[in-house]
């Protein structure tokens, strides 16, 4: 599924387009808003982006600066752009930027559906292209340097980090990864597949990563011989200044870089499935600036937990150690639980989760971050879980927000409408006509 992201400072453009996406059947899309440039750039920093559609003239920052900072984060997302004006300086700065279209308002929204369609198959071209790229590239085994997989084999089984890179014939192999500079230990984990080719599976996800992981990050890698898939990742002080507030790196921008990885990973997941027929799960470590001797005890812990829910079924998990808590772990150690039994717990938190976020961000990124999955498959795993769709579910908990707050309080229709989660009050009154056959206000006038 690609995900569309909308962004223009007119609300009624915005929610009329996201209607009109998600009315339509020829779409399967993940539709998500912004109201600002500043908005949509803090999305594309917690979520992947595959199209957008922009308006050109926005305050602050416009939709050609926009595209911009957009294409940093995500360098294969295609750009449409509308606007109300037709000047030529702007078609030159769009088709000079590689922009795939650029559209006026005033000629509907068919145009529209025409360059979202034409952008969806460049994605599908490119996808073929680099699947077609990965086929060949799977016909070469990539030897490893055997100092590096010897240096990182005695990091992750316990010795201390600091003895090991003075160690004269480790030099050139840890120049990489500064000691000094936030990093993280990322594992992966592979299921399915031909059990005798596993090896070249390892290999094969290996080369996927190398593909997604941006330029502006550094990494080291292992493929462990208990078939563990080991990377050592660092942001690079341009990357990391994207995230940082003043000089200081805090919580918030470690936190938004794990789900800025978080993001890549799921790109990962995904086409290591599609190509490989491989179900890959990913853990997480914390920061590892000054806790570089942890990195065994993190490993182990890593493994641990993504061992656990293959266990009880959950094949591609992102595992993130700083979101996790004891109490969480307790019920996936030591075989306690019955897949059956975890489901309707997993099912659980996600309820819970959007009827405690109902006003916020309900969004599969989000749910998924919560419990740890891949965003596509969470969708599968609740609807063979419970027989239903996750979206509709999310919907039919807005509606039933919406009825009991109008029947029972007297609170305003745009207020309510703010309350499960609806930030235009006519984009709620189009939902719930269409849920109900009659606007919120004759609904209201009838009780």
């Amino acid at each position: 599924m690609y995900r569309l992201m909308i962004v223009d400072d007119e609300p009624v453009i915005v929610n009329g387009l996201v209607h009109l996406f998600q009315e339509n059947k020829e779409f399967e899309l993940d539709v998500c808003k912004a109201f600002s440039s500043s908005e949509a750039l803090e999305i594309a920093k917690r979520t992947k982006l595959d199209i957008i559609v922009s308006d050109i003239r926005m305050p602050k920052k416009n939709g050609l600066q926009l595209i911009n900072e957009i294409s940093y984060y995500w360098p294969s997302c295609r750009i449409i752009l509308l606007t109300g004006y037709s000047e030529f300086e702007y078609v030159h700065e769009a088709l000079r930027k590689n922009v795939d279209n650029y559209i006026l308002k005033t000629e509907g929204i068919e145009p529209v559906f025409q360059a979202v369609k034409q952008a969806i198959g460049k994605l599908e071209e490119a996808n073929r292209d680099r699947i077609q790229q990965e086929r060949i590239e799977r016909q070469f085994q990539i030897a490893e340097s055997f100092l590096k997989q010897e240096l990182f084999e005695r990091m992750m089984n316990g010795e201390e980090i600091y003895a090991l890179i003075t160690e004269s014939r480790y030099e050139e192999v840890f120049t990489r990864i500064s000691l000094e500079q936030p990093a993280f230990l990322c594992i992966g984990h592979v299921s399915g597949g031909d059990k005798q080719q596993m090896k070249e599976s390892l290999l094969s996800v290996q080369r996927i990563f190398d593909n997604y992981i941006p330029p502006t990050m550094r990494f080291e890698k292992l493929i462990r011989d208990d078939h563990t898939l080991v990377w050592l990742i660092q942001p690079g002080e341009e990357l990391l200044s994207k995230f940082q507030e003043g000089e200081t790196t805090s919580e918030k921008t470690i936190h938004e870089l794990v789900v800025y990885m978080r993001g890549i990973l799921e790109l990962i997941q995904n086409e290591s499935e599609e190509l490989l027929n491989l179900c890959v799960s990913f853990g997480i470590s914390r920061n590892l600036v000054n806790q570089w001797n942890s990195i065994h005890t993190q490993y182990k812990m890593l493994r641990s937990m993504i061992q656990s829910r293959a266990l009880l079924g959950q094949d591609m998990v992102i595992v993130d150690i700083g979101k996790t808590s004891d109490a969480e772990e307790a019920l996936y150690a030591g075989g306690k639980m019955h897949q059956e039994d975890m489901k309707s717990v997993v099912i659980e938190q996600i309820h819970r989760y959007i009827d405690q976020h109902l006003a916020g961000d309900v969004s599969l990124t989000a749910i998924a971050e919560e419990v740890h999955f891949n965003p596509s498959y969470l969708s599968r795993y609740y609807k063979q879980a419970t027989a239903h769709n996750l979206l509709e579910y999310i919907q039919s908990k807005k509606l039933e927000g919406a009825l009991h707050l109008m029947e029972n309080t007297s609170l305003k229709l745009n207020e309510i409408a703010m309350r499960v989660g609806f930030d235009s009050h006519s984009y709620f009154t189009t939902f719930f006509k269409k849920k109900m056959g009659i606007s919120p206000q004759e609904y209201r006038n009838s009780k």
